[in-house]
C-alpha cells in the first residue's frame, strides 16, 4: 500500500466515526510510532505520536519535528497534557478536511520519519459508548488487530 492509498482510504473511514469511536494505527502491532483517533460529540480529536514513548531509533529528529509542525500539528505540550501532536477537527467537516488531516499524517510518517509506506501496520477501533464494542473500518486496507 502506498501513503496516498492510506491517506484516501483512512479520510472516508474517518468522517463515518461514530461518536465515541477510538482508532489507534500503528506500524507495528506492539509498539512503534502511532496516530490515533478520538471522535468527540462536536469533534474529531487525532493524535500524532512524539519522542516521549518512543525507542530512540524510532524518534523524530528535529528536522521531522519542523516538517511535521509545518504540515499542521499543533505541538505536544505535556504541560497541559498533550504528550503527543495534536488537532482538532470540528464535526461536522467536509471530505476536504478529512483529506487534508490525513495528508497531515501521511507527511509526519513518510516526510517526518522517513517510514516508505505503511505496508504492514494494524489498526485496533471499538466505541467506548458500546460497552467498547470493536468496530472494522470499511475502507483502511490494514489488518485490524483484536482488542484485548
Amino acid at each position: 500500500m502506498e501513503w496516498e492509498t492510506f491517506a484516501a482510504e483512512l479520510a472516508d473511514d474517518l468522517a463515518d466515526l461514530p461518536a465515541g469511536a477510538l482508532l489507534v494505527i500503528s506500524e507495528r502491532e506492539e509498539g512503534g510510532r502511532f496516530t490515533q483517533f478520538a471522535q468527540e460529540d462536536d469533534a474529531l480529536l487525532a493524535y500524532l505520536c512524539d519522542n516521549t514513548f518512543l525507542q530512540p531509533e524510532d524518534h523524530a529528529s528535529p528536522e521531522a519535528r519542523r516538517l511535521i509542525e509545518a504540515a499542521g500539528w499543533n505541538a505536544p505540550d505535556p504541560r497541559r497534557g498533550r504528550d503527543d501532536w495534536w488537532y482538532r477537527l470540528p464535526w461536522p467537516s467536509p471530505s476536504a478536511d478529512y483529506r487534508r488531516l490525513t495528508g497531515m499524517i501521511v507527511t509526519a510518517f513518510r516526510d517526518g520519519y522517513g517510514i516508505p509506506s505503511p505496508e504492514g501496520w494494524t489498526y485496533r477501533a471499538w466505541n467506548e459508548r458500546e460497552g467498547n464494542a470493536p468496530l472494522t473500518l470499511p475502507s483502511l486496507d490494514l489488518h485490524q488487530v483484536p482488542l484485548r
